[in-house]
């Protein structure tokens, strides 16, 4: 919502200008129809109503379009070269919006055809005022890279938060997820379970008696189990699961996967996780909690995750209660828990 209102104020005073540049500088138009005057109302129409519009991906992708178009029609109704030429500036706010919300496929698609509007209104294509091969070039030669680096500097800029938000959702040991990496990357999950034939898992897993290998063999040994125990967790999940070490030797995975392959991802944890190679020998208690079906928003989405996760590490310590080296799975449909189903650590379910 800031960032819709925001950009909403934007797109409204954007048509303010618009309004303003003709009342001020009266403005002389290629055509009699105060085409810039209509374009101004719907731009500041467009503005008031996007803070209050639901945000999608092909309506965001609608935004570009009508704003791409709309500074075109802008620009090419204006009959004075140099208002044309200030008016093709605004591309690169177009530009900017699309770096930070869009992919390169779309800036590409934007830079050419700002680039042939640039290009049309340098040259005076529909007005009489007569242009030189060295005005055109001039104003080309100000116009297009000026628009291309405004978005490239934004990209560039977004580059590095995105490297140092990165890095402040990692664990510095692992390179697992933190909490706080974890947490994001459940919402994108959770975004994506949409249907009954998909089952959501959350795992629980804590390292047997890691204070005797830091007690024995010292805090290097201690940390190379750590390490061990993080790629097994790779070869055993997902490559799209949300993997993340939230403890000194407590780990959380977070995976989606239609409901016919849970049996068989199940099937490989204990082997893989409590496998006897590696000196020295370690196992893990290890709790899951699965929702099979559909939540019916987010809110209830949200809510259900921390329900599983509460339910996995209930699972888990109930393993460690009962010596280690197990696996404790609870399956949930239509938010019902069943009864925890236990294995010895070599077979689950």
């Amino acid at each position: 919502m800031p960032t819709r209102i925001g950009i909403g104020v934007l797109v409204f005073l954007l048509g303010v200008t618009i309004l303003l540049k003709r009342l001020g500088t009266h403005s002389v138009q290629a055509i009699e129809f105060p085409l810039d005057v209509v374009v101004a109302v719907l731009v500041m129409i467009g503005g008031t109503a996007l803070p209050f519009t639901a945000t999608t991906r092909e309506r965001s992708y609608l935004f570009v379009i009508a704003g791409d178009f709309a500074v075109a029609v802008i620009v090419l109704a204006e009959a004075n070269p140099d208002q044309r030429l200030l008016g093709c500036l605004v591309f690169g706010l177009v530009g900017s919006y699309i770096a930070f919300f869009h992919n390169l496929r779309a800036q590409l698609w934007h830079l050419l055809f700002s680039g042939a509007v640039i290009v049309v209104a340098s040259i005076g294509v529909f007005t009489d005022v007569p242009s030189g091969l060295s005005d055109v070039l001039g104003r080309i030669a100000f116009a297009i890279p000026v628009i291309t680096v405004i978005p490239v500097v934004t990209q560039i800029a977004l580059a590095l938060l995105s490297n140092d938000a990165q890095s402040s959702e990692l664990d510095p040991l692992t390179d697992l997820l933190n909490r706080r990496g974890l947490s994001r990357r459940t919402s994108e999950l959770l975004q994506a379970k949409s249907g009954l034939d998909q089952s959501l898992l959350v795992v629980v897993i804590d390292i047997d008696n890691f204070k005797h290998f830091n007690d024995t063999y010292g805090h290097d040994v201690g940390d190379r189990v750590i390490l061990r125990t993080a790629y097994r967790l790779h070869d055993w999940a997902r490559s799209d699961a949300a993997i993340a070490r939230v403890g000194g030797d407590e780990f959380v995975v977070v995976q989606m996967m239609p409901l016919p392959y849970v049996g068989d991802l199940l099937a490989r944890i204990a082997p893989i996780m409590n496998s006897p190679t590696g000196e020295p020998l370690s196992t893990t208690s290890i709790g899951i909690a699965i929702h099979n079906g559909a939540w019916p928003d987010v809110q209830a989405a949200e809510s259900g995750l921390r329900d599983l996760h509460r339910l996995a590490d209930s699972a888990m310590y109930e393993s460690k209660r009962m010596g280690g080296n197990r696996v404790h799975s609870i399956v949930l449909t239509d938010q019902q828990p069943q009864q925890p189903q236990r294995s010895d650590g070599r077979s689950v379910l």
